[in-house]
């Protein structure tokens, strides 16, 4: 679905990733450090995100009013022009490929949504015990 969802956009000079970023800037004006927390990415990829969409025209960077240092990242208006175009786009996709689905369907996709969101937070909490208290892994006989 990605990559269908990214050739559609293509022709609208936009990639669901940089939609993502221009929806999240619409709401108001961000730091850098703050999206790359928000879609916990490394701050090197979100740099290189918001040159991309600052050299198309969509996003402008500006000085954070209370930190100098700090600059805010601000979607232009041909950035809310892209996100109008690319959006009922994306929507239809995803419409028509969740529509798709029956009910029972999707019910079932709901459960294992469930089921794995459960499972990563168990795995994150055993993740976050002290290493010492972590068993080392069996070694296995060599043939």
């Amino acid at each position: 679905m990605r990559r269908l969802i990214d050739a559609y956009l293509a022709c609208q000079g936009a990639s669901m990733a940089q939609l993502k970023l221009l929806a999240y800037l619409a709401e108001q004006p961000r730091r850098s450090t703050d999206i790359a927390s928000f879609f916990d990415q490394a701050p090197r990829t979100v740099t290189q995100a918001i040159d991309a969409l600052e050299q198309n025209g969509l996003v402008f960077r500006s000085p954070a009013p209370d930190d100098r240092r700090s600059k805010l990242v601000q979607i232009t208006d041909a950035g809310r022009a892209t996100l109008g175009l690319a959006m009922p786009l994306y929507d239809d996709i995803v419409g028509q490929t969740f529509g798709s689905l029956t009910a029972d369907e999707l019910e079932g996709l709901d459960a294992a949504i469930k089921h794995l969101n459960r499972l990563v937070d168990h795995l994150e909490t055993k993740a976050s015990v002290p290493e010492t208290q972590v068993p080392a892994p069996k070694s296995r006989a060599h043939d």
